[in-house]
């Protein structure tokens, strides 16, 4: 195996080089009929050892390259998804060790990750797997060799038939044994085609790969009501199983993964030949296999294969995801808390696998305001999600049409064609923004201006024809309370999505001026200011009712705590009404006990904005809510990752989507406190909560200037707070207590600011240490 990370320096390939693989049929392939996996190999002889040889490689979709019989690397499912007829990812590799003086073979299985279709075979860009390679190798004396993908590589259908959405299955009596060694006979195989570049552009992946993060074995085995075992693992998972298993040739196993039972105690698949691996064995004694080109959201895996057929039979959990390094931490007196926390630490992980997604049991989809809403909490908790992100951007600008129209999700086939629904393709605007308030590089901004511009002024044009208000569909608020009980995955909110769809318009064109003026673009930052201020008129004009100081929509029944909270949130509620319409929310909450009453978008507003109007301790009290529907009532129903709605009602309804986890966030910007007061932590801000009912909460993030922790004890009424951040960074940090009452333990301070009951303290320490009296 090589021994560098798969992270690829920017890289042109030599003209030489050529796309190849299986010539595409007519009509496409659909599932469950694909062709097998594609072989390809190559041999070539070196008349010494080399120096240095550096493989660069990309698949369309997946590869799984081995040299003389070896891996290249340990990265699975790479590289990454993208847009694939505008961007196809490549990865590079060290190969120096895996050469060898006399003869070398490089062989490569590959997969069809989302080339194939995202949901079935009709998308824009649908193809037969294809490979462009490159290895360059230096010899001792200074020579120079390079091997490229031409018409001199050899092609097999593999023993193995894969479809990401579907599954993958594996005939043992398939195998050519050997095939990726030299001396192995490919006289029965056929040249590999060279093929039409199936992509404009070819970039490096630049992100961690997706790895095998935990092995595991089942915690319990029944029986369905057909007959097959079903095992349980424990807990959520993504990944698939490895099986060791003897018994006669021929024998298939089939494996169905899935999060939820149905009633006669079989898993559960939502759509027919969904989250379904087999394994037909070869007969030649213990077996060994694992999947290599799709992957499942499971809990449970049912094993069905033909009495008495097995000798041997075992089963383990090969959990796997992008291999982001956890750099955040947070802990706090209240087991809850700590509990939801990693619950959405690891729905984050298992969310990101090249890409980041909404769950890793339905969808699999790059849903664009899953994304953003969540982003946060991954990038607080995590290193390499930067790299992630910046990679699908891209695949978010590829994805658009040629007048800037930009869909829901990406990868974007075109299979179901949405476009610029605000809350979801604007967030093409609000994702470089956040980017660069955490990492301070305009890179991000720079890299989205033009898509950014070219949407906005196409929603400016949209609007001026609808009195300067959206009027087209949108997903609103999704899965708000209630919207569960019809137990499928139609989640759409009582009051529509007007408001929200709005609100984050006029959100997404003032943060666009504010970005032009971030890179010196004056010129366009007065037109999306102005064009903010006609939607906000508009908006207070169509949804704000003055005398009640409630937002409602025309449609809307009752209360509805988000569509307050976006105008508190976002700036929108006219000068004066502030209070008044915070009021109402406060009414609201306490007359459900404390309770929210939010979707997606909502979740992530309630528990700021409550503490950012100095109600910190009612944020705290939701925070910590067990009832209905809270993230606490999650937990009490054995929840390990966060779900996509408040109470599962239904098979269709995930237990692994961590959009409405957003309290992450908050535990971290607000109850630990700590917030970038400049882009990229160039300045910071620590203003933490201390509830009443809590005796110590602590967090620490990895900035790009190094660790920022807050920390907190509470012991006999006596509270310390310990402040650690790089050394010569500002930092103000505020408190909710009178000056006289807060003594300086360690630290160089000024009392920057003292009103009443509040006291912030501008520093420059690495470490500040207070003590309230």
């Amino acid at each position: 195996m090589s021994s560098e990370s798969p992270r690829s320096a920017a890289h042109a390939f030599d003209p030489s080089a050529r796309w190849i693989g299986r010539d595409n049929p007519t009509p496409p392939s659909p599932p469950g009929s694909r062709p097998p996996a594609p072989l390809l190999r190559r041999d070539f002889g070196l008349a010494h050892r080399p120096e240095h040889a550096t493989l660069h490689i990309v698949g369309l979709g997946y590869q799984m390259t081995e040299i003389n019989g070896r891996p290249v690397s340990d990265a699975l499912l790479d590289p990454p998804p993208s847009q694939y007829d505008r961007t196809a990812y490549s990865r590079t590799f060290d190969v120096t060790g895996l050469l060898q003086e006399g003869e070398n073979t490089i062989g490569v299985e590959l997969g069809r990750s989302y080339a194939s279709g995202v949901g079935g075979p009709e998308a824009v860009w649908a193809s037969e797997p294809r490979l462009l390679a490159q290895l360059d190798i230096t010899l001792p004396d200074g020579g120079r060799r390079r091997v490229v993908s031409d018409g001199r590589w050899r092609m097999a259908d593999g023993p193995t038939r894969d479809w990401m959405f579907l599954g993958e299955h594996h005939d043992a009596r398939e195998e050519k044994t050997g095939w990726t060694t030299p001396g192995y006979d490919d006289s029965a195989w056929g040249p590999a085609p060279e093929q039409p570049a199936p992509t404009r552009d070819v970039v490096p992946a630049d992100m961690p790969p997706v790895r095998i993060t935990d092995t595991f074995g089942p915690v319990g085995v029944t029986r369905s009501g057909r007959g097959t075992k079903v095992y349980d693992f424990g807990r959520i998972t993504a990944g698939w199983t490895r099986i060791s298993v003897e018994g006669g040739r021929g024998t298939k196993v089939t494996l169905t993964y899935g999060q939820t039972l149905d009633e006669d105690g079989a898993v559960y698949t939502w759509l027919p030949d969904m989250h379904i691996d087999s394994y037909t064995l070869s007969g030649a004694g213990r077996e060994v296999w694992e999947p290599r080109f799709t992957r499942h959201g499971f809990q449970y895996v049912e094993v069905s294969c033909p009495d008495d057929a097995l000798s041997a039979f075992h089963i383990e959990a090969r959990e796997n995801h992008t291999a982001l390094e956890s750099t955040g931490t947070f802990c706090s007196g209240n087991p809850l808390l700590n509990r939801i926390h990693e619950n959405q630490r690891r729905s984050l992980l298992l969310n990101h696998w090249g890409f980041p997604t909404d769950t890793s049991w339905r969808d699999r989809q790059g849903w664009t305001a899953d994304t953003a809403l969540y982003m946060d909490g991954a990038i607080l908790n995590f290193a390499g999600v930067a790299e992630v992100y910046d990679r699908f951007l891209r695949t978010l600008r590829d994805a658009r049409l040629p007048d800037g129209a930009t869909p829901i999700y990406a990868p974007f086939g075109g299979e179901h064609p949405m476009y610029n629904d605000p809350s979801w393709s604007g967030m093409l605007v609000l994702m470089p923004w956040t980017l660069y308030q955490h990492y301070g590089d305009l890179k991000y901004l720079r890299d989205n201006y033009e898509a950014m511009v070219t949407w906005m002024d196409l929603m400016d044009a949209m609007v001026a024809k609808s009195g300067d208000l959206y009027d087209a569909y949108s997903f609103g608020d999704h899965s708000s309370p209630g919207s569960e009980d019809g137990g499928t995955m139609v989640l759409s909110p009582p009051e529509g999505g007007a408001i929200t769809a709005n609100g984050h318009l006029y959100l997404e064109a003032r943060t666009l001026a504010r970005i032009a003026r971030e890179l010196d673009r004056p010129g366009d930052a007065p037109r999306f200011d102005a064009m903010a201020g006609r939607i906000a008129a508009a908006f207070n004009a169509a949804f704000f009712d003055a005398a009640a100081n409630v937002y409602r929509t025309p449609t809307q029944q009752g209360y509805r705590q988000t569509s307050n909270l976006v105008p508190l949130a976002f700036g929108l509620v006219p000068a004066g009404h502030e209070e008044a319409v915070l009021a109402n929310l406060v009414a609201d909450l306490t007359a459900r006990g404390h309770r929210l009453d939010t979707g997606a978008i909502g979740t992530k507003l309630l528990l700021p904005v409550l503490t950012e109007h100095g109600l910190g301790e009612l944020a705290y009290r939701i925070a910590s809510q067990t009832q209905y529907p809270s993230w606490g009532h999650w937990v009490a129903r054995g929840a390990t990752t966060s779900w996509e709605t408040w109470s599962h009602q239904g098979p269709e309804q995930t237990l692994d989507h961590p959009f409405l986890g957003t309290v992450e966030d908050w535990f971290f910007m607000h109850l630990a406190g700590i917030r970038a007061a400049a882009p990229g932590y160039a300045e910071v801000r620590v203003a933490p909560l201390f509830p009443e009912d809590l005796d110590h909460a602590s967090a620490s993030v990895l900035t790009p200037r190094g660790r920022v922790s807050s920390s907190w004890l509470r012991v006999d009424d006596r509270l310390t707070l310990t402040v650690d951040v790089p050394t010569g960074v500002p930092t103000e940090i505020q408190v909710p207590f009178r000056r006289d009452d807060v003594q300086v333990v360690q630290g160089q301070v000024t009392a920057a600011d003292a009103q009443g009951d509040r006291t912030s303290y501008r520093t420059a320490s690495a470490r500040t240490v207070l003590r309230v009296r």
